[in-house]
């Protein structure tokens, strides 16, 4: 029987990296939400403070994945449902600009991958 969208994003949201994100979500006061993926709630909360900064389209990419049903954000990572989403550099991160700089650079490689024009220079 295919998962659900609840059990999708569940055991997206059980992946080391948005465990991780989780944490810094709830010390920061920030109300968790279950039904968006930790680690987009975290980069955003980044950007929202100040923390750091990410192309226009990045953000509108990330706060566009906050509506997408699980198994777009699957797709968008290129994860095969049972693979770990593991972006480079989130472990090292010693807080939460360092993580949200970890997501969004992936974030925006994924762009590249999926939007092959999106690094070209503009006409």
């Amino acid at each position: 029987m295919k998962p659900t969208d609840n059990e999708v994003m569940k055991d997206l949201n059980a992946m080391p990296v948005n465990v991780r994100a989780r944490e810094f979500l709830e010390t920061s006061g920030k109300e968790v939400r279950d039904d968006i993926l930790y680690c987009a709630q975290a980069a955003l909360l980044a950007l929202d403070r100040g923390l750091v900064e990410a192309e226009n389209d990045v953000v509108e990419t990330l706060n566009a994945m906050t509506s997408w049903r699980p198994q777009r954000i699957v797709n968008f990572l290129m994860l095969m449902y049972i693979d770990e989403y593991d972006p480079p550099n989130w472990k090292a991160a010693a807080g939460l600009k360092e993580f949200a700089d970890a997501i969004l650079d992936d974030v925006e490689e994924k762009m590249v991958t999926h939007f092959p024009y999106y690094r070209s220079p503009e006409s």
